[in-house]
């Protein structure tokens, strides 16, 4: 990790935007088994009230997924940006869906049924194929998701951990963050944004470019979700100034 990240707590002007899976918590072999820390959803509404309620969670998981395991109460940009909610529950934003989604679903069952291990995980948005119970399969069901795609100009592939989404062509998480920071109480904040995979990847170009910061697990936590846990948990137990201007920490 980069040592001022351990220095220096997110100040209190700064707006946070957080991925979820690999990000707050780590990964599992498949969606349903990862498990979230017992004191995580309490440390998040503390550092949302810290932060003014400027903490918004942007993942690739449905909307339902995400306040079953953290509850409502929190901004969100679920299935990579399309929908998005705030805090106080309003909808800001759907993206249009496209009826083709629907009829790939029947052809990706016989799929995953044929490759032991994998999985498929049916989204309002997305259909994303999980291989990490049987890398082997990846290659496959990459290849089968491409053709199944191609002919359908309103889907796109969004390549992850050990999976692949097609999705609704649409915001991606990067154009969440814009969206959040256009309204209170994200505007005229310095957006923090931390991710752990190529769909993050450009939220984290966007905050940089924004003045904030765009971290990576990987890159700036040693790929730990705990460290990233603590570095917010610190934010809450040390005195921090807002940021001068110029100043390029978090």
């Amino acid at each position: 990790m980069d040592d001022s990240l351990l220095t220096l707590p997110l100040a209190r002007d700064c707006a946070i935007f957080l991925d979820i899976d690999g990000t707050l918590i780590a990964l599992a072999a498949t969606p349903d088994a990862v498990i979230v820390p017992p004191g995580l959803p309490a440390l998040l509404r503390r550092l949302a009230v810290r932060q003014g309620g400027a903490l918004a969670l942007i993942s690739g998981r449905a909307l339902a997924d995400i306040d079953a395991m953290f509850g409502p109460g929190l901004a969100v940009a679920a299935e990579h940006g399309a929908v998005l909610r705030d805090a106080a529950g309003h909808g800001l934003q759907t993206t249009p869906m496209d009826p083709a989604l629907a009829s790939l679903i029947a052809p990706l069952h016989a799929a995953v049924a044929a490759r032991p291990g994998t999985l498929l995980e049916e989204k309002r948005f997305g259909l994303a194929l999980h291989w990490r119970g049987a890398p082997g399969h990846g290659a496959s069901l990459t290849a089968l998701a491409q053709a199944l795609t191609a002919p359908h100009p309103g889907l796109a592939l969004q390549p992850a951990h050990e999976a692949v989404e097609i999705r609704v062509r649409g915001p991606g998480k990067a154009d969440a963050l814009a969206r959040f920071m256009c309204d209170a109480p994200f505007a005229g904040r310095v957006p923090v944004f931390v991710g752990d995979d190529q769909t993050d990847e450009p939220a984290i170009a966007l905050a940089t470019a924004l003045g904030g910061r765009g971290l990576h697990v990987g890159r700036d936590f040693a790929g730990q979700p705990a460290a990233v846990r603590a570095w917010l948990g610190a934010g809450l137990t040390t005195a921090s100034p807002t940021r001068k201007g110029g100043d390029k920490n978090a």
